[in-house]
């Protein structure tokens, strides 16, 4: 792949591990700061070859990874290629030699944070949690400190030379992460095919059931709902434009229907792209 593929970074993050799995070892891999920047990049109108960027969606324990979603609002000449899995083990890293009764910080993502609570509490009942930009980046931030410890990847460990104290501190056994391939520009509808679905940003009136009535045509259709998920609108308090992931491809006479009339019910509608889910 020529494209050079954008993801969170450094290396050793979740992100990092999915663009090395979804584009292979011998992909150019740009490591980013934040999902501004990704998205940034992404959009540079200057880029070229134009890239690609795996970005978190949402998880299965955490939900949705919101700064994904705002971005996606913000931007909207990004199209979806398609989205992709990946199970995610969560260990807790720290300096060779230190134990764990001496640990008094754990740094870490919020997500990993949030996906390790229980687990944390139960090991480490008085170290504070910290958040960090990346699990990375904790990693990177614990190998400096004789008292602290990363919840970060196997990968992380090698690369800060941390040695593992617990593995798989996560606290649900099926713990994943889904993730997009994204792409500035449109993108074609792929050919028909069982597991497309599309994403959609919506804006409703509010007022008492506006969201229930500009859904009502997608249940007449028998549209399924996979995911919807509300993000505040900027500028104006306590509204929220809400994104719907559908299954369908919009091809059926009965989905095309359903989606004038959401536009019509809608104060604004988009459809972000139509994607085959792995």
């Amino acid at each position: 792949m020529n494209a050079p593929i954008l993801y969170l970074g450094p290396e050793g993050t979740h992100s990092h591990e999915a663009a090395l799995r979804r584009c292979g070892p011998r992909a150019k891999l740009v490591p980013c700061l934040s999902h501004h920047e990704i998205f940034s990049r992404l959009c540079a109108p200057r880029a070229r070859p134009r890239p690609l960027a795996i970005v978190p969606v949402e998880n299965s324990s955490e939900g949705p990874v919101t700064q994904t979603l705002d971005q996606l609002a913000d931007h909207a000449a990004v199209g979806i290629l398609d989205s992709f899995s990946l199970p995610v083990r969560q260990h807790l890293l720290a300096p060779p030699g230190v134990r764990l009764a001496s640990l008094r910080r754990v740094y870490s993502h919020p997500q990993a944070l949030g996906q390790c609570r229980g687990t944390l509490a139960r090991l480490l009942p008085r170290a504070d949690l910290v958040p960090e930009s990346s699990t990375a980046a904790a990693a990177e931030r614990a190998a400096r400190e004789p008292a602290a410890a990363a919840v970060a990847s196997e990968a992380a460990a090698a690369r800060h030379r941390l040695a593992i104290l617990r593995k798989n501190v996560q606290d649900g056994k099926g713990n994943v992460t889904r993730f997009f391939t994204l792409v500035a520009g449109s993108v074609p509808v792929p050919k028909p095919a069982k597991g497309l679905r599309s994403l959609i940003h919506l804006v409703v009136g509010n007022r008492p059931g506006a969201l229930l009535h500009v859904l009502a045509p997608f249940d007449a259709a028998e549209i399924n709902l996979t995911f919807i998920q509300s993000r505040p609108l900027p500028g104006r308090p306590w509204e929220y434009g809400f994104f719907i992931e559908a299954a369908t491809d919009w091809r059926p006479p009965s989905a095309r229907a359903a989606w004038e009339l959401v536009r019509a019910l809608s104060e604004s509608a988009r459809r972000i792209g139509t994607y085959p889910v792995a």
